[in-house]
């Protein structure tokens, strides 16, 4: 690069301004110098270099015969410095290059980066499902930007399509508006501006309070008169960000969140009572409570019902056997019971006077019944001075048979056409099922035994010989079904033998002599399973399973051992000793 006396910067701006109802701002890309003289030059602007030899000349036009192309104008490609230079410094007095050599350098940013603005949201709850978030009362809302170059000029937002307007001071939504959409972007001071369609928030406003509403069944409308069977149930609504609780509180107690299920009157006295309750929504709104006031009559007919004879509970199902009846019995503290009615399996209802079975069929029976009083109040149907209603109603089910049983073997056993025999360790495992009421308990008795014992785990059968075995399961109604079945118990070893085969020579102090080829034969007597095996061992060797007869004694003094084993492994040991001369 020649040195020249004074370059200037020139620029062509060219910009096109417009600002329609939902139409962002069009900024102006330009050129700004900061406080400390730095100059920002937006990317997009053209370039022109100009020579004077005064400050304030316009100079002449700088051409590049060699780069005439990307001249006049020419873009800047890189963001942030960039450099206009000459080879060395030139003292101004002396008009000599300056030593040390230098290079002047003349500093220019380069900017054609948008700033990045942030939506914030203060002073209110939030609350967001699916793709809807809600803000409750007190919504403000900011907008910050930043920006890496030349720095933030303005930032500028619309609210519902209104007009862009500058941005400010925090934003406070309408509450009128049930949904908004703010759009908002920032401009830097050379002009770049952000691109709106990546800053819009859509969001909804509920300053709305719920609304909660109480309803009853079984109510005296003209006196407000209850009983302790009736329901009292709460329903809230809330059309925007949904309900977050419902509370409530009888006369001056405490607030209490509200479960769904009826409302508790058992702990009331008998006397007038305020019901009072509200709700919440999910982003703070609570409605002004609402207040239920009623007298509460504990001496409408109190109906209870009592089971006769078997039966078994279970979560919600309730089972009867066969010989089970169900008694109603109606109580009245002030007038009296007039009547009780009950029905069965949708049939009419019939007046009750005794405990009833219900039919023998099995499986699940309805049972609804309800009493009135002289005073015609009622713990369900008919009654006159009931808006609404209800009868209790009771699924029973009816179950006739007991479980079905099986029984299995652990340990050794052997089988010979329909006999089972068993060792003296052998157990008996008992099983059962139940499909209905369940299983309660497994008993069993030994050979007719009249006691039955409880059946907690597999067990022995002692005593040799034939035995009975009687197993009875009981359902949790208390019906029975009865099992039997016959084992031999087999607690004898077999009985050890030997035989040689040959006579002995002599005795030697009671010890009898043999020749070297002598052989000796075992045998065992079973008279039950018989035997299996025979094991021997020969002067303390290892013991070995008997196939064939033994042979190979040493000379001298010999000792065998041995022993016979059944089929159930009832065992039994003996042992010989002799002389091999």
């Amino acid at each position: 690069m020649k040195t020249i006396k004074y370059i200037t910067l020139g620029f062509f701006l060219i910009t096109t301004f417009s600002m329609f109802a939902q139409t962002p701002v069009t900024p102006d890309k330009k050129s700004y110098e900061d406080s400390t003289g730095l100059l920002y030059w937006n990317k997009d602007v053209p370039v022109y270099l100009h020579l004077s030899s005064t400050p304030d000349g316009q100079g002449n036009l700088l051409k590049s015969k060699i780069h005439a192309k990307y001249t006049n104008p020419f873009y800047f490609d890189t963001e942030g410095i960039n450099y206009m230079r000459t080879r060395y410094a030139v003292d101004t007095a002396t008009k000599k290059t300056v030593n040390p050599q230098i290079e002047i350098l003349w500093e220019v940013y380069a900017d054609g980066k948008a700033p990045v603005s942030k939506i914030h949201f203060h002073g209110a709850k939030k609350y967001r499902i699916g793709d809807k978030t809600y803000y409750g009362k007190g919504l403000h809302i900011s907008v910050s930007s930043k920006d890496a170059g030349s720095g933030v000029e303005n930032i500028y937002s619309s609210m519902n399509s209104e007009p862009y307007q500058k941005y400010e001071k925090e934003i406070t939504p309408n509450p009128n508006d049930a949904v908004c959409e703010l759009k908002y972007y920032a401009v830097d001071r050379v002009g770049n501006a952000e691109d709106v369609k990546k800053n819009i928030v859509k969001f909804y406003i509920d300053e709305d309070a719920p609304e909660t509403f109480h309803n009853i069944t079984n109510i005296d409308l003209e006196k407000s008169i209850i009983a302790l069977n009736t329901k009292i149930y709460l329903d809230a609504s809330d059309s925007k960000s949904g309900i977050k609780a419902t509370y409530y509180k009888f006369d001056e107690g405490s607030y209490l969140p509200y479960s769904g299920n009826i409302l508790p009157l058992k702990q009331l006295t008998e006397d007038h009572h305020v019901l009072s309750y509200y709700s919440e929504d999910k982003v703070g709104n609570k409605e002004i409570p609402k207040t239920f006031s009623f007298f509460l009559d504990k001496s409408a007919p109190i109906l209870t019902s009592d089971v006769l004879g078997d039966r078994f509970i279970v979560n919600d199902r309730i089972y009867f056997s066969g010989r089970t009846k169900l008694k109603l019995t109606a109580v009245d503290n002030k007038s009296g019971v007039k009547e009780v009615k009950y029905a069965i399996d949708g049939s009419a209802f019939r007046p009750y006077a005794n405990p009833f079975y219900l039919p023998k069929k099995p499986g699940f029976h309805i049972v609804k019944y309800y009493a009135v009083d002289r005073m015609n109040n009622n713990t369900g149907i008919g009654g006159s001075n009931y808006k609404n209603y209800k009868y209790s109603t009771k699924k029973i089910y009816v179950d006739l048979v007991g479980p079905s049983l099986n029984h299995s073997f652990i340990g050794k056993r052997f089988y010979t056409r329909d006999t089972v025999f068993l060792g003296k360790k052998s157990k008996i495992k008992l099983t059962a099922k139940d499909a209905e009421s369940g299983l309660q308990y497994i008993s069993y008795s030994i050979d007719g035994q009249q006691k039955e014992n409880m059946y907690k785990e597999p067990f022995t059968v002692p005593g040799n010989g034939k035995h009975m075995i009687e197993y009875f399961g009981y359902d949790n109604v208390n019906n029975r079904n009865i099992g039997r079945f016959y084992v031999i118990v087999d607690e004898n070893p077999p009985e050890p033998a030997y035989t040689f085969s040959v006579k002995p020579y002599r005795s030697e102090n009671d010890v009898n002599v043999y020749p070297s080829y002598v052989l000796i034969y075992l045998s065992g007597a079973d008279q039950m399973t018989g035997t299996e095996q025979i094991f021997y061992s020969v002067n303390g060797s290892i013991e070995k399973l008997y196939t064939t007869p033994i042979s190979g004694f040493k000379k001298g003094n010999n000792i065998l051992k041995f022993k016979t084993v059944d089929k159930l492994g009832n065992e039994k040991s003996d042992e010989v000793s002799f002389i091999i001369e």
